[in-house]
């Protein structure tokens, strides 16, 4: 079925018509803190000017620190944000609708699709295929090179369903390796973690190919890839299986980023963290995973705001970690 739509055009700042056979969709799967999110704003980047693309981004729990990073790089109504619930389960329906208004506007040559971090890209697809307006292509899952050591990535069930239903692999963090030996070494033990997998190694997501201009196919199969896992052992395992909170601090509050890494590196519970704080040397955008963290600068913000995501059976309550977090304070 042809569509016609009318999209931005970045290089005159007019309209222009659209006509095509599907609109192209590639999901970028990735357990949290692989950089999904980053990998997203690079390929934005290398986006030919007339195209305009349409930025699904699922957060978790309420609060949507990557949809807020996106909006800023994106251009204005191009990024749907779904917070509160993973769009694999509780989000189902409202995800649906926002692809039906996607295609509704004729705005948009191509969707792009971050899952949340411990969402799957399973059910995802399955929404997708059933829009006849829609074209999926290979799936992406965005794997932290520097982290799957960590036996809590091992044994996390979404983790590893997360890389055997993807169509392609992507290594992200390859920069932080000490020498081309230790990312060799890294490269063949996830094979023999993962055999049945293919991979792609890219050092850079900027010269990932998957993503094209135009397709002609639809490569991802029901059939393909299948977890040793159902489906049924780990739909609605965020949502039983993890927290998610938000703490808020006035803006005069100013954190020590030392202690605030080192607090989080200890702790037995917290497995991502991220917002918005004040340091002495200005605001920032901080990011922790279970394998470091950033402080980018960034814009000042109304307050200090921090996104924690922990396991429903973790030693500590909230209160007890927000208390904790006071003595992180400059």
């Amino acid at each position: 079925m042809k569509q016609t739509g009318r999209y931005s055009n970045f290089n005159g700042g007019g309209t222009k018509d659209i006509r095509m056979e599907k609109i192209p969709v590639n999901i970028i799967s990735g357990f949290l803190g692989s950089g999904k999110t980053t990998a997203i704003i690079r390929l934005l980047g290398q986006k030919q000017p007339d195209e305009c693309w349409a930025i699904v981004v699922n957060e978790f729990g309420k609060v949507s620190i990557d949809g807020q990073t996106l909006q800023s790089k994106s251009a204005v109504g191009s990024v749907f944000d779904i917070s509160g619930g993973c769009i694999c389960c509780s989000a189902r329906g409202y995800f649906k609708e926002n692809l039906e208004k996607i295609i509704e506007s004729g705005n948009f040559n191509r969707i792009i699709i971050e899952p949340s971090g411990l969402g799957g890209i399973e059910m995802v697809s399955e929404i997708v295929k059933t829009l006849p307006d829609l074209l999926l292509m290979p799936a992406i899952c965005i794997v932290d090179i520097t982290g799957f050591e960590n036996p809590k990535f091992q044994k996390n069930l979404i983790y590893q369903d997360q890389i055997r239903k993807a169509d392609h692999l992507v290594f992200s963090k390859c920069d932080l390796l000490e020498n081309s030996m230790e990312q060799e070494r890294l490269i063949n033990k996830f094979t023999n973690l993962f055999p049945e997998k293919p991979y792609h190694l890219r050092l850079s997501i900027n010269d990932l190919d998957l993503i094209v201009p135009n397709c002609e196919k639809q490569y991802y199969t029901q059939d393909k890839n299948k977890s040793q896992f159902s489906f049924a052992e780990t739909q609605g395992l965020a949502a039983h299986c993890y927290l998610e909170n938000f703490v808020e601090f006035g803006p005069e509050v100013i954190f020590c980023l030392e202690k605030l890494q080192l607090f989080l590196r200890n702790h037995q519970s917290i497995i991502r963290t991220k917002g918005y704080i004040r340091t002495k040397s200005g605001w920032n955008l901080f990011n922790y995973t279970l394998t470091g963290y950033s402080a980018d600068a960034c814009e000042e913000r109304k307050a200090n705001n921090l996104v924690i995501i922990y396991p429903n059976q973790g030693v500590a309550t909230m209160e007890e970690i927000k208390k904790q977090i006071v003595k992180c304070f400059a």
